[in-house]
């Protein structure tokens, strides 16, 4: 029974002793861990070795051809240099890894694009930014872009509602002014406002009929009213309950309202008539507006009050 027991211990120990001689040969194995990432940016390196990834111990991991901007390569390539190197790796998801050139294009990538969410925000005051808009050019920069200036940017009206397009900026260089071309793509939210009911023709809005919400700028329609509701809004088509407020469906409430009664005054001689007649249009005051009186006539009035109206001769 003691043999029994002693053979017993004699196995526990040869198993311990394994054990540990493993975990030995595994930490001296991978004596150093690195999580790989799907995109990295270069400039003008065309050798990457091992500290580019965040390891000390320095070898030669890859080659980048010089006249490649976008350089893709299987991930497994780099994971098994370095892994030969007893460095552990955690691999990307897509088994692909991208090597970008100039990804900060030159040092100029945030000028530019915090000239870009300038013009988001002249247009939006309201636009909230996740982050710095993306940007990448959408040809090879120029050799000496570094002695580049920026002077503007100019972008299409109708991409100032979408998270990707593509925009001009306008460059200073020696040899005078150049247009580079950039694509870009950016997370923005902006403040638009929902009818909380049902509105019907002709309904001067209030701020009981309205809400405030954020939307992801994709989502705006054209002519959406953002960050504030104007004053004097009315409707002219009905919008149904939730539906976000655009000037396609609602206009400015004029001073007068199409048939509304006035008091229009002609000349005769010395005389001033006044007779009554109904405005044909919604009309300002101080505007030429077409009336009709009570007869059946229709003429033409400037109108000198929200009542008034003085007939032209």
């Amino acid at each position: 029974m003691v043999e029994h027991n002693l053979a017993k211990v004699g196995v526990a120990s040869s198993n311990l002793v394994s054990r540990s001689i493993f975990l030995l040969l595994l930490i001296t194995t991978f004596s150093h861990a690195i999580t790989l990432k799907q995109n990295y940016c270069i400039d003008e390196e065309t050798s990457l070795d091992s500290r580019f990834f965040g390891v000390k111990k320095s070898f030669h991991v890859i080659d980048i051809p010089k006249i490649k901007t976008i350089h893709k390569v299987p991930s497994l390539f780099i994971k098994t240099t370095f892994e030969k190197h007893g460095i552990e790796v955690k691999d990307v998801k897509s088994g692909i890894i991208t090597f970008k050139r100039n990804c900060d294009l030159f040092g100029k990538k945030e000028e530019i694009s915090l000239k870009l969410m300038e013009i988001f925000e002249k247009k939006y005051p309201c636009i909230r930014f996740e982050d710095l808009p993306e940007i990448t050019p959408t040809t090879t920069l120029p050799y000496d872009f570094k002695t580049y200036k920026l002077l503007r940017i100019k972008i299409k009206s109708i991409l100032l509602r979408k998270s990707r397009g593509a925009f001009k900026a306008i460059f200073e260089t020696p040899n005078g002014e150049k247009k580079v071309y950039f694509k870009f793509s950016l997370n923005a939210y902006i403040n638009v406002f929902k009818a909380k009911h049902k509105l019907y023709n002709d309904k001067i809005l209030s701020s009981k009929d309205v809400e405030m919400v954020e939307i992801f700028i994709d989502e705006l329609p054209s002519r959406a009213i953002t960050c504030n509701l104007p004053d004097k809004l009315i409707t002219k088509n009905y919008i149904s309950t939730n539906s976000i407020l655009s000037m396609n469906k609602l206009k400015h409430k004029k001073d007068v309202l199409r048939g509304d009664r006035l008091r229009v005054y002609i000349k005769e001689g010395v005389l001033l008539i006044a007779i009554p007649a109904t405005i044909l249009k919604d009309a300002n005051i101080g505007d030429i507006v077409k009336i009709k009186t009570e007869a059946g006539k229709v003429l033409k009035a400037k109108l000198v009050s929200k009542y008034k109206a003085l007939v032209l001769e």
